[in-house]
């Protein structure tokens, strides 16, 4: 089984027209029926037993036992809205547990055709008080990764034993748009497939107390515990008649909205649907009937997936779940600032910087146990201590700030300072412009800062033995792969950020650019496959807010072949408005890898440092015509008419294809044809070089 298996990405939008929230659970079906030989079979025998217990009434080892599911909740996040506080995941265990126990007050809504078999499932749901190693947990375990703006079930990071929890994924966004959540059905959570098995779910649907969104969960886990969706295993509600293989659900097409009593009778004559069902798509969910409980609770009675493990008295207790088991004691502090213009649903991911005497908010992020008093110390703040659990905070001096949090409760206490919590900055302790950055006569990479946005084994780092000017620059080691890393091995999606010191670019005259050199390369042929980026802000607030000035992705990066080794440095011009000609300037490289990332050099980044002759590069040392071409092409090269110059052409394997040395050409380019060189169609590099220096652009070859 791959990763491809489980991607939710690489599915097609069934209906992109409609602006309809989905489920995914169908789609990820088909994807391991079509993936996996045995998953069909394994969902017949999961079937066959299901229906031999419900047929032997013997569902449950006391059917009027109430079965308790310890429950923990991951949140993945960035540190903006969408790591939940614990009020919300804790309203969100009083939504589902409301839910399956029948105890919602809209359950006296449900239509009367219905009203005889709506259901009290005797299933409930607890947060747990003891993690898988012992230690005290209040079951919300948050997680700082840019998974959260992904959302697929390779997201799914560092999973409870799914034998002893039932495990829910928190994202920001999943896989694609109007997707609000997916379970894995235990027929397809065997095998590889066991380290994805839970749910995921999209944060805004989270302990909301909205009557639609707010049971999202309520459906999920329905599928959790193999119930389809009451039109039956597709995901084309309101299309095609379909059957659950539930007795007293009836056939249905399913709905979107809330059609009820004759209005709801579209399949069988005289026979309304259930629209008010918790499977249904409908925007007025109410029940399960007791068909889908029997079903449930014979799930939780097999060994498939291994649900059966998850409500003996041994794992609650295990969990800290069982009455007399619990555990209780202190929180753990943790806090971050939020620096940004919107310090209660900032723009993630962001970075922690500010102005002197501007409002930073410090979030406790504390976990293992709920905290009841906060005490916080801020270095040069203004207050300088508070007792808020989230406290705004201005600081009168620039520099890396201290903050020290103290979180307490009846069972404990504990504490954490940080010395680079915040980086304030003033136009006094601005640098001056003009500016150049070459990296030659530091041994780090201040006053430049990098921000490591998923906390891994990538980073901006100095890099010794290779620059535009010299042999320093700054390196990002994309290209580097972590085989121990089951979640995202190849480093995809990854951000990463490198920011300039604050600038004082006032008095500098309209027209003025930011300059940098670079050299990319990629690990793959197939253009379709090079969609990482670099992005370019700009920031006149210290780094508070950001505005993207340009952005350089796909094919347009590459200045490389595939091929290690090789150093094509390419120079980039960006015009700043007169806006940015300020005081507090910041600017900001951003990278966002693929799966195919290779390592990513930047070099002499400049502010208002004219280029010399000798320095030319890009388009003013290098022009070609026509590109794309079929055929023929020229190049026009600056000195060429007095220079020798070398031409050289790579493939992005890195391989050389064409290499000469052209004599002085007079007032003349030079011209070539891709069928003579033998080029086939693609995307090639040209490197040219001479006496005022050299480049490469890329050349497009089609037919």
């Amino acid at each position: 089984m791959n990763k491809f298996l489980l991607t939710l990405g690489a599915l097609t939008l069934l209906n992109a027209a409609q602006a309809q929230h989905w489920c995914g659970t169908d789609e990820l079906r088909r994807q391991m029926i079509a993936n996996d030989p045995d998953y069909l079979a394994r969902e017949a025998a999961l079937e066959a037993d299901i229906r031999r217990l419900i047929e032997e009434n013997a569902t449950l080892r006391d059917d009027e036992l109430v079965i308790q599911i310890p429950v923990v909740f991951h949140i993945l996040h960035q540190r903006g809205s969408e790591n939940l506080t614990n009020e919300r995941i804790e309203n969100q265990m009083q939504i589902m547990n409301r839910d399956f126990r029948k105890l919602n007050a809209d359950i006296s809504q449900v239509t009367p055709a219905f009203q005889g078999i709506a259901a009290d499932t005797r299933i409930e749901f607890v947060l747990p008080t003891k993690d898988p190693f012992g230690n005290c947990t209040n079951g919300i375990n948050r997680i700082q990764t840019v998974q959260t703006f992904i959302g697929e079930s390779p997201s799914k990071m560092q999973q409870w034993p799914r034998d002893r929890y039932l495990n829910v994924w928190v994202a920001k966004q999943l896989s694609r748009p109007g997707l609000l959540g997916y379970a894995l059905l235990p027929a397809g959570a065997e095998g590889f497939a066991e380290i994805y098995d839970g749910i995921m779910i999209l944060e805004s649907t989270v302990g909301t107390n909205d009557a639609y969104l707010g049971r999202t969960l309520t459906h999920e886990v329905g599928h959790y515990l193999n119930l389809l969706h009451t039109w039956g295993d597709g995901n084309e509600p309101g299309v095609v008649c379909g059957d659950d293989g539930v007795e007293d659900t009836p056939i249905t097409k399913g709905q979107f909205s809330c059609p009820l009593g004759a209005a709801a009778i579209d399949c069988t004559p005289g026979v309304e649907e259930n629209t008010q069902n918790y499977m249904n798509y409908s925007n007025c969910p109410r029940m399960f009937t007791a068909g889908q409980t029997e079903r449930m609770r014979a799930a939780l009675n097999t060994a498939t997936a291994r649900r059966s493990s998850l409500w003996t008295q041994e794992n609650l207790a295990f969990t800290g779940s069982a009455p007399g088991s619990e555990v209780n004691c202190g929180p753990e502090a943790d806090f971050y600032a939020v620096a940004g213009s919107n310090l209660n649903n900032p723009t993630v991911p962001f970075n922690q910087m500010s102005c002197t005497n501007t409002a930073v908010r410090f979030i406790d992020n504390s976990s293992r146990a709920a905290a009841t008093s906060w005490s916080w110390t801020f270095q040069d703040g203004n207050p300088a201590t508070s007792s808020e659990r989230n406290p705004t905070v201005q600081f009168t001096s620039p520099g890396y700030k201290r903050v020290t949090l103290t979180v307490s409760n009846q069972y404990g206490s504990s504490t954490k300072s940080n010395d680079f919590a915040v980086l304030i900055e003033s136009s006094g302790t601005a640098w001056q412009t003009p500016y150049q950055e070459s990296f030659e006569n530091n041994n780090s990479l201040w006053p430049f800062v990098e921000d490591n946005h998923d906390l891994n084994f990538t980073s901006w780092r100095r890099h010794s033995g290779a620059g535009f000017t010299g042999d320093h620059s700054v390196r990002l080691n994309s290209g580097d792969r972590n085989p121990f890393n089951i979640i995202n091995p190849n480093n995809g999606q990854d951000i990463d950020d490198l920011v300039t010191p604050n600038l004082r670019l006032s008095g500098l005259p309209f027209g003025t650019n930011l300059s940098f050199a670079y050299s990319y390369t990629t690990q793959t042929t197939d253009l379709a496959n090079v969609t990482e980026k670099l992005e370019i802000f700009s920031s006149t607030d210290c780094g508070r807010t950001w505005q993207t000035r340009t952005t350089i992705s796909g094919q347009n990066l590459v200045t490389n072949g595939a091929a290690t080794g090789n150093f094509n440095w390419v120079v980039r011009n960006v015009a700043l408005p007169q806006s940015v000609l300020t005081d507090n300037v910041r600017f900001r490289f951003r990278f966002t890898s693929s799966d195919f990332s290779g390592d990513l050099y930047l070099d002499d980044i400049s502010i208002g440092v004219t280029v010399g002759m000798e320095n030319l590069n890009g388009a003013d040392m290098l022009n070609i015509f026509p590109n794309p071409t079929n055929d023929q092409f020229n190049l026009q090269v600056a000195g060429m008419e007095r220079l020798s110059t070398e031409v050289m052409v790579q493939d992005l394997r890195g391989a050389v294809v064409f290499s000469n040395i052209y004599a002085p050409q007079g007032g003349n380019g030079i011209e070539l044809s891709t069928r003579a060189l033998g080029l086939a169609e693609g995307l090639y590099l040209v490197r040219v070089s001479n006496e005022l220096g050299s480049t490469t652009q890329k050349l497009v070859v089609g037919r």
